[in-house]
């Protein structure tokens, strides 16, 4: 039986008109602006070490296989690296918290939730936002690509024709 995707209505912040997404640390709405400096004091220990130009990558993804391949399109590019993975809500929400990866690859339909509900919750803890959010769906409907702009998503590919613009897209950072 397929899942059938969450409603975009009840978990975006904004039903106003979405701007550009502001960069790492702010969480913004629609129609919001960034005030105030930056911290990153709360990086994770292990993750100091990086070079500051590391492209540290945590994928969310409830499909194993789908997850592999993602992991198999970064591998190679040498400044990228992938610092985790979760499949689940509560387990992206603490591995987040906890390796502050520059970049969020991020599936909508999860297992316990969806990819909105994700962001929302990591907005309202007051965790930093990720340089550069990619929502990649088997959903990519209108109303989805709305609702991942409102909750701060920078990118939004399908999976089944857009895949190859996640490394893309990575492949254009530093």
């Amino acid at each position: 039986m397929q899942k059938s995707p969450p409603t975009p209505s009840a978990t975006s912040w904004s039903s106003r008109a979405v701007p550009a997404p502001v960069r790492r640390g702010a969480w913004l709405c629609a129609g919001e602006s960034a005030s105030g400096a930056e911290s990153d004091t709360g990086t994770h220990p292990a993750l100091r070490a990086l070079p500051p130009d590391e492209l540290t990558i945590f994928i969310v993804e409830d499909s194993a296989a789908v997850k592999e391949r993602l992991i198999e399109s970064v591998e190679d590019i040498p400044f990228a690296r992938v610092v985790g993975s979760a499949d689940a809500v509560n387990e992206a929400l603490e591995g987040m918290r906890a390796l502050q990866p520059r970049v969020l690859i991020l599936d909508i339909q999860l297992r316990g939730g969806s990819g909105f509900r994700l962001l929302k919750l990591m907005r309202a803890a007051g965790m930093n936002r990720p340089e550069t959010i990619i929502v990649v769906t088997n959903y990519p409907s209108d109303d989805y690509r709305t609702a991942s702009r409102e909750c701060g998503a920078d990118h939004f590919f399908d999976k089944a024709s857009e895949f190859h613009k996640v490394r893309e897209v990575l492949l254009g950072m530093r």
